[in-house]
């Protein structure tokens, strides 16, 4: 289908900033799913999970199997498809994404299509960023404010909805679901001379510097200096928190039954 244009980089680098990345978002995440009534025993006594992927590498040669077979993990399967298209061979309890539909040209009509793909009284829970509320200024870190401001003037001009947060709900209720009225809305903070903090950051900026350079944004050596240096010295004399999101909203929804 047709979609925006990806904004990062596939290979080895990006499935390491992505498997971060769940780390990162894991307790966010398991937030949603308990709210959203997500537990186990659905699919199944005990439960199970498909997970679908468009780029097969993700999925086969570099990073989900390899990950499941490590965990002994066997109610787990992955799928290479549009989950949109997906064959479900039967309906799902529930459909969950996190940074999904920001990338999606229509993301209403796919929640549409995700929701036939679940069984009536089923659920969709989506947790997706909103690129225009941060937790950090150009008064207390510019460098960091500076990048972030990049990174979203990259989601924009790849096409993708960096503020895609903010309307999910409207969203869900016209693909013609049952939004709850309560979404979660919380930042990632962390502290600042962690090395996860600049890892973060650092990971994003490097994963994205193609794009930053095809588009007309920076040029590579600006990029590295902004983050080797000015981010770097930066949150070496920070004290305290600094964010390792944009605000972050999690809304589920119920599909209506039969």
């Amino acid at each position: 289908m047709d979609d925006t244009d990806y904004a990062f980089r596939r290979g080895r680098g990006e499935y390491e900033r992505l498997i971060d990345q769940a780390e990162i978002f894991g307790p966010l995440t398991e937030r949603m799913l308990h709210g959203a009534g997500i537990g186990a025993g659905m699919h199944g006594p005990e439960g199970s999970v498909t997970g679908v992927d468009v780029d097969g590498d993700a999925i086969a040669v570099a990073v989900a199997e390899q990950r499941r077979a490590a965990h002994g993990i066997t109610n787990v399967s992955f799928r290479q498809a549009d989950a949109r298209s997906l064959d479900p061979g039967r309906l799902f309890d529930a459909a969950v994404g996190r940074f999904v539909l920001m990338f999606m040209h229509d993301p209403t009509e796919a929640l549409r299509l995700f929701a036939e793909r679940v069984r009536p009284g089923g659920i969709l829970a989506f947790c997706e960023q909103a690129a225009s509320v941060t937790a950090t200024t150009e008064n207390t870190q510019p460098a960091l404010a500076a990048l972030l401001a990049l990174f979203t003037s990259v989601f924009q001009r790849s096409g993708a909805q960096p503020d895609i947060g903010t309307e999910l709900c409207s969203r869900m209720r016209d693909a013609g679901l049952q939004p709850h009225p309560r979404p979660l809305a919380e930042f990632v903070l962390h502290p600042a001379h962690d090395t996860l903090t600049y890892r973060r950051w650092a990971q994003f900026a490097r994963s994205m510097l193609p794009k930053i350079v095809d588009y007309g944004l920076g040029t590579e050596e600006e990029i590295r200096h902004s983050v080797e240096h000015n981010l770097r010295d930066e949150l070496l004399a920070a004290t305290g928190l600094v964010p390792l999101s944009w605000l972050m909203i999690s809304q589920w929804a119920r599909v209506p039954a039969q």
